[in-house]
This record gives structure tokens, sequence and C-alpha cells, in this order.
């Protein structure tokens, strides 16, 4: 088992390696993908939670007056000590430390597949949400078809070259990381929040999971 350091080192390089090359083309498209709903002109209070070193700030359309960054980790929180956009948090990945019915929109991307009882953590989400807000969520398709084919790309051609690491460390890497797969995830959103959805997959658009790589769905409360 990799100890805490060597784990941490590992999750950096793996960050780093999806905003390059070809799986940053496609993290970008997804970013913007996400900005492609009819709301409104402006959101007051908006939360991204799990934003990591990377937020979806410079993509959000909408203008807004307070940014707020829920993170689970420190070194996150430290990065945005001199955002003046931004006002980061550091919370225990269960409850978030805002007053109910707060935001006006609540951001989590490629962030869900991550988190403890992801059901739990949409009510908590939707609890801090204002009546008529806006949640919005971005998912890999882990592990759809396409998704497996692209991994196991990374796995035998890049994940040498880029992280130095084996492929056994790498889908270790991975293992840690998506502990949801998109076929519960989306189970719980249709099932909870039936009426209330607006779905988009990327790239083909076609409703399902197996041929496309992301998933961005829209929750009006």
């Amino acid at each position: 088992m990799y100890k805490k350091n060597e784990f941490n080192k590992l999750n950096s390089l793996y960050n780093i390696h999806l905003y390059t090359g070809i799986n940053g083309i496609a993290m970008r498209y997804c970013h913007r993908n996400l900005e492609s709903f009819k709301g409104k002109e402006k959101y007051d209070n908006v939360l991204e939670i799990g934003a990591g070193t990377a937020p979806h700030i410079n993509y959000v359309k909408h203008k807004f007056d307070n940014y707020y960054i829920a993170e689970t980790s420190e070194a996150s929180i430290k990065h945005y000590e001199n955002d003046k956009k931004i006002s980061a948090v550091l919370y225990d990945g269960v409850k978030l430390p805002f007053e109910n019915n707060f935001f006006d929109r609540i951001i989590i991307f490629q962030a869900l597949e991550h988190i403890n009882n992801p059901e739990n953590f949409l009510f908590e989400t939707m609890s801090k949400l204002k009546n008529g807000g806006l949640i919005s969520i971005s998912l890999p398709t882990d592990p759809g078809i396409l998704w497996r084919l692209g991994k196991l790309f990374t796995k035998h051609f890049t994940a040498k070259r880029t992280y130095k690491i084996s492929s056994k460390e790498y889908e270790y890497l991975l293992s840690t990381e998506h502990i949801n797969s998109i076929f519960n995830l989306i189970s719980l959103i249709r099932y909870n929040f039936e009426n209330q959805i607006k779905e988009n997959f990327l790239p083909f658009k076609i409703k399902l999971v197996d041929v496309n790589l992301f998933y961005n769905v829209h929750i009006t409360k």
C-alpha cells in the first residue's frame, strides 16, 4: 500500500495529466459543455465542490457575486489563498459548512464519483440550494466501454511515460479515485430527481453510457 506522500505525488501527476494532450482537450470540452444551458444571467452565490486545483470558474458564462469552493484537501485550499475571486473552505467530505438555502448554483465537476455515500451527499448538497436554484454535475462514464478503452490505452501507452509508474500502480490510483460507478450514479440521480433534470452525454450525445466519455446533468430545485 502506498504511503500518504507517495499517493499525493501520484495524484498530483494524475491531475496534471488530465489537462494535457488529448485528455486536456476532452476535459476542457466537458467544462464548456456544462455551461451550454439556458439559465439565468446571474446566480448570486455559486459553490463548486471538489475543484482540486482546476476550478470550473474560468468557464462560467453567467454573472455572479460570490464564488465558493469546498474542498477536503488542505493543499487545494492553499492553492486559492491569493485568489481574490474565490473563497475556499475546507470540509469533511460529508457535511457542507454553509447555511441551508444559501446558494443559487452548485457545481460538482468530476467529483461525485469520488464521494462516499453519493445519494446522501446529493441530498446534503440540495439542502444548501435555494428553491429554483441549479446543481450542475459532470461525471466520467467509468466503467462504460468507451471510457474503459481510453483507460486501457493510458495504462499501456501513457502511464509509464507520463507518471513514471507501472500499469499496476496506475490501476491502483484509479481504483482509489473512482469509487462510484457511472451506472449507479445515473440511477441515483434519475430516481431522486426524475422531473428536475436535463441530461447531456458527450461527445456523441447518444443517451448511452458505453459510447460516451462524459455525462453532464443539471438538476433544478
